[in-house]
Parts: structure tokens; C-alpha cells; sequence
């Protein structure tokens, strides 16, 4: 028993790490889009991710894909891989406390999700949790006005479902493949997703290069894909193997809070004092209803 609690902590941890190198991609990409559009950046990311996966664990990820249905892993790759998208997407159009604390939100509707394809009952305790997450909601994007909520914390709430429905069925998918494959998978969606809404939304066609290969930007490329993408995502698939999406959700909650800390310092991002209230609120709710589900 004791081994086994310690197994966990250890997987537990990974999470926690996860959590911090998130932080650390919200506030740099925040700079990052100030010159750079998301769509060029995001398809060199997953590019530069895809290719160093597909170069270290090429035979493991060839041997899953040809024997493992695509139907298996799908879902969550794709949810993932355009969650990643949209975050660009989302921390480019607001604040990137903003769009961590709403991304968060994935632990609340993870255990909504289990009630829909699941059938595990909505009970009481769900509804007390729910009612003052819409309050924390409230005083953390509006600041007690409605201009608070605009299209930016849309697209990350679209994150934070995208990103719950790959936590769910992820978890399914690693009984049958190896957390590399679903790392490769979603990583690839993203490429192919990036791409497309590129040449879609004309970035290709405006003058990137110049403000793109900067040293600065060659940086943060280079930790968004090697660490924030092959390292970050491999840790969490991992951990799946042995936590519950459940335990994996309350363990990011302390990414919001992280980065916080640091759009405080590097982007000059600062919570009024109902900000503060509201992100207080989100977190224990947060963290109230992923220890519900684990009672």
C-alpha cells in the first residue's frame, strides 16, 4: 500500500511540474504575439515538437499506428491538438491570468463529462460547487461589469472543454497505446489545424520573417516545443497511466496560479481586488469538486 501511494505521489508530481512549464508558455507567448501572428508561431511549434517526437520515439510510435485504430486515440488528439491552437488564439486576445484560470475549469467540466458518456450521477454537491464557480467567474472576468468577458475568455473556455474531453478519453486511449503516440498524435493534429487556419487567415502571406528569427523568438520557440510541448504533454500522458483525469485536474490548478505570478513580473498583468476574490473562488471550487470525485 505504501508503494503504491508513493507511485502515485511520484506521477503526482509530474503534473505539478507540468503546471509550472505552462505558466511559463502563457507569459512568453503573450510575448511572442505581440509581433509574431499565432498561426506562424503555433505551425513552427508543433512542426519543430512532431519532428523531435517522431526522431526519439519513431519505431514506438509507427509499430502503435499501424496496429491501433485511429478511432482508439482520435478524440483526444484532435481535442487536444486544436485546445493547444486555440490557445494562441486565446492568450493573444486577452489576459494571460485570464485564459489560465478559465483553462483550468477543465477539472469542473471533466466530471461534468463523466455524467454525459458515463452515466455517473450529478449529485448536490456538484450543484453547491457550480453555483459560486459562476460568481468566481463574475468577479474574475468582469471585474463587476459585463465588458469583462469578451472573446478571448470564450476561446478559452472552448480550451477548457476541448482540453477535459482529452483528459477523458486519453485516459482510455493509453490502455492501448503508449503516452508517446498520443503526445505525436495531438501534436500532429495541432500542426495540420495551424496550418490550415494560416492559409486560411492570410499569415503566411504577411511579412513574418523579420520579427519571427530574433533571438528572443528562437528561444521561446525552441522551450514552447522542446519543453512546453514534447516534455509537458509526455508528463501528463504518463501520469495518466497511473492517475485518474480527476486527480491530474486538481493538480493543475496550480498553473493559474503560477501564472499569475508570472504575468505579474514579465508582462505586467495584475488582478484588481475582485479579480483576486473571483480566482479565489474558481480555485476552491476547482479543487472542492475534484476532491468530491475522489471521495
Amino acid at each position: 500500500m505504501q508503494h503504491g501511494s508513493t507511485d502515485n505521489r511520484k506521477y503526482s508530481l509530474l503534473i505539478v511540474l507540468q503546471g509550472v512549464i505552462f505558466a511559463a508558455i502563457d507569459v512568453f507567448s503573450k510575448i511572442v504575439y505581440q509581433t509574431v501572428p499565432v498561426y506562424i508561431f503555433m505551425t513552427f511549434r508543433f512542426g519543430l515538437t512532431s519532428v523531435v517526437l517522431l526522431l526519439i520515439y519513431g519505431k514506438t510510435i509507427i509499430e502503435d499506428l499501424k496496429t491501433v485504430p485511429f478511432r482508439t486515440y482520435g478524440l483526444s488528439g484532435i481535442c487536444l491538438g486544436l485546445s493547444i491552437l486555440l490557445s494562441g488564439v486565446a492568450i493573444n486576445a486577452t489576459a494571460a491570468t485570464n485564459y489560465a484560470f478559465l483553462k483550468s475549469l477543465s477539472a469542473i467540466i471533466a466530471p461534468l463529462l463523466m455524467v454525459i458518456f458515463f452515466r455517473r450521477p450529478y449529485t448536490l454537491k456538484d450543484l453547491c460547487i457550480h453555483l459560486p464557480l459562476v460568481g468566481g467567474l463574475y468577479l474574475f472576468c468582469a471585474r463587476g461589469g459585463l465588458t469583462g468577458f469578451g472573446p478571448g475568455e470564450a476561446v478559452a473556455l472552448c480550451c477548457a472543454l476541448l482540453a477535459a474531453i482529452s483528459l477523458v478519453f486519453g485516459a482510455d486511449a493509453l490502455h492501448h497505446i503508449h503516452p508517446q503516440t498520443l503526445t505525436f498524435v495531438q501534436m500532429t493534429v495541432g500542426l495540420v489545424l495551424s496550418v490550415s487556419a494560416g492559409l486560411a487567415t492570410g499569415d503566411f502571406s504577411t511579412p513574418w520573417q523579420g520579427a519571427f528569427f530574433t533571438p528572443v523568438i528562437m528561444g521561446i520557440l525552441l522551450f514552447n516545443s522542446l519543453i512546453g510541448s514534447v516534455v509537458a504533454y509526455l508528463l501528463q500522458n504518463v501520469a495518466l497511466m497511473k492517475v485518474s483525469p480527476k486527480t491530474v485536474g486538481v493538480l493543475q490548478c496550480s498553473y493559474p496560479i503560477l501564472t499569475t505570478v508570472l504575468a505579474n513580473f514579465l508582462v505586467n498583468e495584475h488582478l484588481s481586488t475582485a479579480g483576486i476574490l473571483g480566482a479565489m473562488i474558481i480555485s476552491s471550487c476547482i479543487v472542492a469538486q475534484s476532491l468530491i470525485q475522489t471521495e
